[in-house]
């Protein structure tokens, strides 16, 4: 593609106002999550609730909600280019593979090859919700095609960030145009402790909020809280999803996602491919972006680059002057893409054009084009079919491929019949940037036969690609254009073992070719599209996904994902002009692949402080005497060993023992131990069989032990006396139906008996958001009764997550959506739970600012021996800092504002668990940023 001048992107620049994507045809038949692989895990302060027709979980969302189309980036794979003679090859090697939890009913195949690479968006259900601890999978009613990450991420033994992996400022963002410079962490070697802010008082209108006491910040725990040295891999997944070049500058993007959350990367080389970083990414007031975003395409040139992918919001979309560098612009940015779906997009000499397509019906049998035009890439223009009036006889039309050579661009695109078979395809071309467009004919020399083109640019114009066959041999026929509108036979590839050609990629570099071949992608590399050479091959194999190609100087680089059948792994296979292989290892890069260290609750028994989590997709528990110096537990191998993606999530201590439950691919997870160290299944445990079945807390009291959660529609319990059996809880008052399910998220054992907590959808509630809190009170954890409480003041939607007492004392905690955001609530009672009432949780503002209030939630909580401890988060998603709240009654709440590492600062800071150690309190949670997070550990003397 031809680069041209055009505006520099400024970073700080005011973004215009106002932000979401879409879907083709039905995919090949074996396409969707693969059986068996566990849904996506939710955040314990934002789970919604069981079983809803309605796949968006309640209040799930920190802004508008948008209902995202099934799959909004993905495109079929290409038609049969001769259908009556040719078979298709032996192996997929290109895009025919969907992302991680895509799902849609088998449709027929309308066979090889497809021109593009994969560039459908579909975010696993948890990245709706903020960066949050990872939680049972999600809920669905049983035999619901449910999100299936692919399962983990690139081995080796994980590298080890503990101690600060970043500087971060004492109060962030408390002086306009400051700009902190990150330090990004590789494998030896870590920078120096940021300093912990001094402490301060801000006086708002609310009364005092409070600055941390002058003691020792939070710690970075990532080698306290290690990976298994022993696993094979680090327990989460990583992919890449597009690459694009200009000159020796190439960009990779994709991403990782664990349990609960997708972390989009940019990865970035400067030397042509042959050693790429991980790219920094900031919003346009350099802060953190928030977890949850996918960049899916990308292009640019000469001083100006633009992204596109998605995000909890809709569309995401980011800028950069160079590729180095990124922008992650604010949502209103993407609100002019709506709910249609991105296919590609291209740079042009006026700036920007994005193809894709829109479906009035939202299933895209109606499908017709859509055009994106961008100056910058900050400002978008849709075009609709009525102006671009792009149509083909036989069926709906999407939109596939574009290049662009100065203002010039063509774009390929098909109809599909009911059957999501192609019967039509064509080339339309646009001499104005993308505004408008008419259809140009792009002939079928000797031995070409069906629908199927390859399209791309480089400096001298355009140039397309068909399959061919003669009685010997497959090949390729490349056809060239100077303007897009008269395109005459260039050159042919000829190469041993073509099975179809996959993708043409144009740069000022040259072009070069995927072709599809058995057990191998061929690579062919031209200068002008005439005479082709043999770039190098690529193993190749059901488990590897093509997705993107770039070409430079002196490589040829693909970005793809391999599961490899136990995780996914992020690829990128550099060949050089030679074919010679140019060894880049994604998981080698700092801060591309991180491992998997969870650690979601801490608790408390006689003389042993217990926590719990996972590593390395396995659940882990670590124990401590001091709360200081921790050992993970040497024997948990048949307890949390299995094969299958597993996390432990609470964790309680009684007279029999301890009891930490959790889940096991998508099963419950119950496993018991004597002394903490070690574990084993919860015996006589069975969460029985009614669709979807999670446990989500666990209690101990004088009569036994108690697991809550949700069992199909209902509220789930589970009483042991001893350890030993198990028996479900029961009572008409858990039981829910498919339109006003019920669902338990905390319980505690107090003088009166047990008290759970959760949530219950109100089919009387029209129109509007139906889950509301909801208590149920037990004597003896088996006969449980309902007790319905009111929204929280101001709430659209809310219900509890967490629970602590004191003597006769409870309190319950949860996070309300309302119409500005996500707010903290609590309810206390004096009587073990029979009435409520409402406590109002003080201003929470990071720095005093009051607008912080619309974005908090609560994340722990706990009984100290001088009253309460709420902890939670003030701020939106990517700088998110520690909240706690302080009560001596449950009635009156005073909040402070921790500052220090692991705390605040730079990116986001979470305590998921709270206990006491003596006269001190004891927190875990996570410290992350866009280079990836690690878990904290603090103990602090009790406020």
């Amino acid at each position: 593609m031809t680069g041209h001048d055009m505006p520099e992107d400024e970073p700080n620049a005011d973004p215009p106002p106002d932000d979401p994507w879409a879907i083709p045809p039905p995919p090949p038949v074996g396409w969707g999550p693969p059986s068996g692989a566990p849904p996506a895990a939710l955040p314990p302060w934002a789970a919604p609730p069981p079983h809803t027709d309605d796949p968006t979980p309640p209040g799930a969302d920190d802004g508008p909600t948008h209902e995202a189309p099934a799959d909004p980036w993905r495109i079929p794979p290409q038609p049969p280019w001769d259908p009556a003679h040719e078979p298709p090859p032996s192996a997929v090697t290109a895009t025919d593979a969907p992302p991680p939890g895509f799902y849609e009913p088998p449709g027929p195949n309308p066979g090889f090859p497809p021109v593009s690479e994969t560039t459908a968006f579909d975010l696993p259900p948890s990245a709706t919700s903020p960066r949050s601890t990872p939680r049972p999978p999600a809920s669905r009613p049983s035999g619901e095609p449910g999100y299936n990450p692919a399962q983990w991420a690139p081995g080796g033994p994980p590298s080890v960030y503990d101690e600060p992996w970043r500087r971060e400022s004492a109060q962030r963002n408390a002086r306009a145009g400051l700009r902190l410079r990150p330090i990004l962490i590789g494998v030896a070697g870590l920078a120096v402790a940021g300093l912990i802010a001094a402490g301060i008082m801000v006086l708002t209108k609310h009364g005092p909020l409070h600055d941390t006491p002058t003691g020792p910040a939070a710690r970075l725990a990532g080698a306290t809280f290690a990976p298994d040295p022993a696993a094979k891999t680090d327990g989460r997944d990583q992919e890449l999803l597009g690459v694009a070049s200009a000159g020796s500058i190439v960009v990779a993007i994709g991403g990782e996602t664990d349990t609960a959350d997708y972390r989009g990367e940019f990865l970035v080389s400067s030397d042509g491919g042959r050693s790429f970083r991980l790219a920094v990414v900031r919003t346009p007031d350099g802060a953190e972006p928030g977890y949850g975003d996918t960049p899916r395409v990308v292009a640019g040139s000469d001083g100006a680059w633009a992204a596109l992918g998605g995000s909890h919001t809709g569309t995401a979309v980011w800028t950069s002057r160079d590729g180095k560098s990124w922008i992650r612009q604010p949502d209103s940015t993407g609100a002019v893409f709506g709910h249609d779906k991105i296919t590609r997009v291209a740079r042009t000499a006026g700036g920007f054009v994005a193809i894709g397509d829109t479906s009035q019906k939202g299933d895209y049998s109606d499908a017709v084009p859509v055009v994106w035009l961008s100056p910058d890439g900050r400002r978008w223009e849709r075009l609709g079919n009525d102006q671009l009036k792009m149509s083909l006889p036989g069926g709906p039309v999407s939109l596939i491929d574009v290049a662009a050579h100065g203002n010039i661009v063509i774009a390929y695109g098909w109809a599909t019949n009911g059957k999501g078979q192609v019967v039509k395809d064509a080339v339309w071309r646009s001499a104005d940037g993308g505004r408008s467009w008419a259809v140009v004919d792009v002939p079928h020399p000797k031995g070409t036969a069906g629908p199927g083109i390859a399209i791309s640019a480089t400096p001298a114009g355009f140039v397309a690609g068909r399959n061919a066959r003669s009685k010997s041999e497959q090949y390729g026929v490349v056809l060239a254009s100077v303007d897009g509108s008269r395109w005459q036979p260039a050159g042919e590839i000829h190469l041993p073992g073509y099975g179809g050609l996959q993708r043409l990629s144009g740069s000022d570099r040259g072009l070069a070719a995927v072709i599809g071949g058995d057990k191998k992608v061929v690579i062919a590399r031209s200068e002008d599209g005439r005479v082709w050479q043999n770039g190098g091959e690529v193993p190749a194999s059901s488990a590897r996904t093509v997705e993107g190609m770039a070409v430079t100087a002196g490589a040829t680089i693909l970005a793809a994902r391999e599961d490899d059948g136990q995780d996914t792994n992020a690829v990128l296979a550099v060949r050089d002009t030679l074919g010679q292989e140019v060894p880049v290892d994604v998981s080698a890069i700092p801060g591309a692949a991180r491992p998997d260290q969870t650690v979601t609750a801490v608790a408390a028994g006689a003389n042993t402080r217990v926590a719990v989590g996972g590593t390395n997709g396995d659940g882990a528990v670590w124990t401590s005497s001091d709360g200081t110096h921790w050992t993970r537990a040497p024997d948990t191998g048949q307890a949390l060993g299995r094969p299958g993606k597993q996390r432990l999530i609470d964790v309680t201590a009684g007279r029999a023992g301890w009891l930490a439950v959790g889940y096991d691919g998508t099963r419950p997870l119950a496993v018991t131990s004597a002394d903490g160290a070690g574990w084993h299944p919860a015996a006589g445990f069975d969460p029985g069989s009614d669709g979807h079945v999670a446990t989500y807390a666990a209690a101990a009291g004088t009569a036994g032990y108690v697991i809550v959660g949700e069992s199909g529609y209902s509220a789930g319990t589970w009483f042991s006396p001893d350890l030993r059996s198990w028996r479900p809880g029961g009572g008409d008052d858990l039981t829910g139906t498919k339109t006003a399910n019920r669902w338990m998220r905390g319980v505690v054992a107090g003088p009166s008996g047990y008290v759970a907590v959760g949530g219950l959808s109100d089919p009387a509630v029209k129109d509007a958001p139906q889950g509301r809190p909801a208590v149920w009170t037990s004597a003896d954890g088996r006969a449980w009764t309902v007790k319905r409480l009111p929204q929280p003041s101001g709430a659209l939607e809310g219900w509890f997550d967490k629970v602590a007492v004191k003597g006769g004392l409870l309190v319950a905690t949860g996070t309300a959506t309302t119409a500005y955001g996500r707010t903290a609530f609590a309810f206390v009672s004096s009587d073990g739970g029979g009435s409520w009432q409402e406590v109002r949780l003080p201003r929470t503002g990071q720095g005093g600012a009051d607008s912080s209030d619309r974005n908090s939630a609560v994340t722990a909580v706990t009984a100290t021996p001088k009253g309460f401890v709420i902890a939670g988060t003030a701020g939106r998603p990517g700088r998110t800092d520690v909240v706690l709240w302080t009560s001596a009654d449950g009635r009156t709440w005073a909040a402070e504002s921790p500052h220090g590492t692991g705390l605040s600062g730079r990116g986001d800071q979470r305590l998921t668990g709270l206990t006491t150690q003596g006269s001190d309190l004891l927190a875990v949670g996570v410290s992350a940023d866009h280079t990836g997070e690690q878990p904290t550990l603090w103990r602090r003397p009790l406020p």
